[in-house]
């Protein structure tokens, strides 16, 4: 949500100021920084999600294997 409102506010401003404008440069960065932090968390919560697939992955293959033996 604050990406796509620092978004909005950002094309607002571009429009009505040089894109080299202080305040148009400094709301890219604020969007930028958000960007960054939700990829961020995206990659981890993936990572996260391929671990437990992983670890359940492991643990079906060790009760196979001890059911068969």
């Amino acid at each position: 949500m604050t990406i796509e409102s620092l978004r909005c506010e950002l094309l607002e401003v571009a429009q009505q100021r040089s894109l080299s404008d202080r305040a148009v440069l400094e709301l890219s960065e604020r969007l930028d920084g958000y960007i960054l932090l939700a990829q961020n968390k995206m990659m981890e919560s993936l990572r996260n999600r391929n671990k437990e697939a992983d670890t359940r992955a492991k643990s079906m293959i060790r009760n196979k294997t001890t059911f068969q033996q």
